[in-house]
């Protein structure tokens, strides 16, 4: 049999896009597979399998075989300021990183959830918790006596992936705007509580949404300042490990299929 290489389409490089960190992880995955995988290739034949995130119009590297990686529901968001497409062409192969953006209703082997974080960096360390911080990324910094004053996790910090790892281990909690966010996950794996403010939140998940269909799941997150949810970090962090474990044996099968 021969194998056809891979062309995985991504943007520059961003550590804070979410997305951006799955298609380049996806790249790793692929090469660590043994894939011939090269990043926003055009090869000289069309016989290679494309990768699209779903910001993606069209297929501009000509490939014969196309996979849209749904990474947000489709139309959510932009690239350089232009809404990514609603729909896809019928033949384009249809990957979906989480439950909450399935709008096509694929099967389980085609839902992948990528962990993206480093659990060497992002982990518990000795010492003293006596912070606490905010984290707003796309929802509203809205005026809370809770959060006042409090330290907010800028892109500059968190550009700092070893600095934020060192902050995060001296916090108790961290107030956060944003949920799903990758940023409460690396709170968790770094023994961090986290508190969800939905009010101040641009998603309209419920907390069933999150507790059933995103996959790190609900455990240390606080639905609200009233919720006391309790963080068991072994157990956060076996969870996340586990969920490396099935993608790997996912990309096995999306791998088997987008090689027929």
């Amino acid at each position: 049999m021969k194998y056809k290489p891979y062309s995985v389409r991504a943007p520059a490089f961003d550590p804070l896009s979410g997305g951006i960190r799955v298609m380049y992880g996806l790249y790793g995955w692929l090469l660590a597979k043994g894939q011939i995988v090269y990043l926003n290739a055009k090869y000289n034949n069309d016989d290679f399998i494309a990768i699209y995130p779903e910001i993606y119009h069209g297929n501009d590297t000509g490939a014969k075989t196309v996979v849209r990686y749904i990474l947000n529901k489709p139309g959510v968001m932009t690239t350089y300021g232009i809404p990514g497409p609603t729909s896809f062409d019928p033949n384009d192969k249809i990957y979906v990183f989480s439950k909450l953006y399935d709008t096509f209703g694929v099967d389980d082997d085609h839902l992948m959830f990528l962990p993206i974080l480093n659990l060497n960096l992002f982990k518990v360390k000795k010492g003293k918790r006596k912070n606490r911080c905010v984290f707003v990324g796309k929802g509203i910094d809205i005026d809370l006596k809770e959060t006042k004053g409090l330290k907010r996790i800028t892109r500059e910090l968190a550009m700092d992936q070893r600095g934020l790892a060192d902050y995060l281990n001296t916090c108790e909690i961290m107030y956060s705007f944003e949920n799903p966010t990758a940023m409460n996950e690396i709170a968790r794996l770094c023994g961090v509580r986290v508190v969800f403010i939905p009010d101040g939140a641009m998603t309209t998940y419920t907390k069933k949404d999150l507790e059933t269909k995103y996959e790190p799941g609900m455990n240390g997150i606080s639905w609200g300042l009233q919720d006391d949810q309790k963080l068991d970090t072994e157990a956060f962090r076996g969870h996340y490990e586990a969920l490396r474990a099935k993608f790997s044996k996912k990309l096995d099968k999306f791998i088997e299929e987008t090689q027929k």
